[in-house]
């Protein structure tokens, strides 16, 4: 475990733009997990704050690695937003950032260029699906379809290139913060910097799901959240 754990520490300083893989002869630090209200199959991982984040992808994936894939954020309600990266660092790669506005939640596809409030990153979009998605007493859940999640960019310059292979065990990364965001109900709203984030390795091999795409494209025309 300690070794991958370095090197995507380095990763993440240096800024590289594809995530750290690393062969399955480690254990990892997510596990699976079936959910009752989409029927998807996910890899899933809980941060020390009881955040827990959650991938599913399709059982067939293209050798090109472009390929949609679900997100799933489970957080305690006085978490003030809550964001995963695809990349396994927090800058040049496709986030998602979730945080409630009153009894709905918001999920806003971001990149980050620096220690600011990260803009709208307009190559990937979230369809965000109504069932899997809520707001109670204590928490707030929300799952998308992420399309430009899976690959990303083309400039090696710039660090703007990565994809996921799930073929090898693959460090993804996670932020909070704990102040709200400025605007909840502007999905372009800004927000304060992390007070932690993590690197956790994510074996999505077991986040395969048959019949991925016809699921997806039911949960979808279920209806979506905001």
């Amino acid at each position: 475990m300690h070794l991958p754990r370095v090197a995507t520490s380095l990763a993440s300083l240096l800024g590289a733009s594809k995530p750290a893989l690393t062969p399955r002869q480690f254990e990892p630090d997510s596990s699976v997990y079936i959910d009752a209200d989409t029927g998807l199959t996910f890899a899933s991982y809980t941060s020390d704050r009881s955040i827990i984040f959650r991938v599913a992808i399709p059982d067939v994936i293209p050798a090109d690695l472009i390929y949609d894939t679900v997100l799933q954020i489970v957080a305690p309600i006085d978490v003030g937003w809550a964001g995963f990266a695809w990349g396994g660092h927090m800058t040049y790669n496709p986030l998602g950032i979730a945080w409630t506005n009153d009894k709905e939640v918001v999920l806003s596809p971001r990149i980050a260029y620096g220690y600011y409030s990260p803009p709208i990153y307009t190559d990937s979009h979230y369809t965000v699906l109504k069932k899997g998605t809520h707001v109670n007493a204590t928490h707030f859940q929300v799952t998308a379809k992420c399309t430009g999640c899976s690959s990303w960019g083309d400039d090696e310059s710039t660090g703007i290139s990565g994809n996921i292979d799930p073929e090898y065990q693959t460090t993804l990364a996670y932020a909070y913060g704990n102040t709200k965001v400025d605007t909840p109900a502007d999905v372009q709203s800004t927000f304060g910097i992390h007070d932690s984030l993590g690197h956790p390795i994510y074996d999505l091999a077991v986040a395969k799901n048959k019949d991925f795409a016809e699921k997806v494209a039911a949960l979808a025309a279920a209806g979506e959240a905001t």
